[in-house]
């Protein structure tokens, strides 16, 4: 005869019972709401450096196939590279006015 089964639902708060732990409930005061907001602006703070630094690395790259062509004689490269980095300034300055805006009080 094998003895009976408890009930999980009446057991999952039982006093001492460290089995089943209580599942976390979410943030109720304004610390830790600010805190998970700092988190997430953290977060997203991070993701825009990657960005900027992909797109710099990019300009670089950019002006250095550009200045080789240009030196070796290719002169219709020019505009069209002028043209790339500009669209590449126009991101970084987007970016640049997100974290402006993200950081303003509200």
């Amino acid at each position: 005869m094998t003895p009976p089964r408890p009930n999980p639902s009446a057991c999952a708060n039982a006093p001492g019972d460290v089995s089943a732990p209580a599942p976390p409930s979410p943030p109720r005061s304004g610390i830790a709401r600010s805190r998970l907001a700092e988190q997430n602006r953290t977060a997203i703070v991070t993701g825009i450096l990657c960005i900027v630094l992909i797109i710099a690395l990019m300009q670089l790259w950019l002006l250095t196939a550009t200045m080789n062509a240009f030196l070796g004689g290719d002169h219709a490269v020019a505009w069209p590279a002028l043209g790339a980095s500009l669209v590449c300034l126009v991101l970084n300055l987007g970016l640049l006015r997100y974290l402006y805006l993200l950081e303003r009080p509200r």
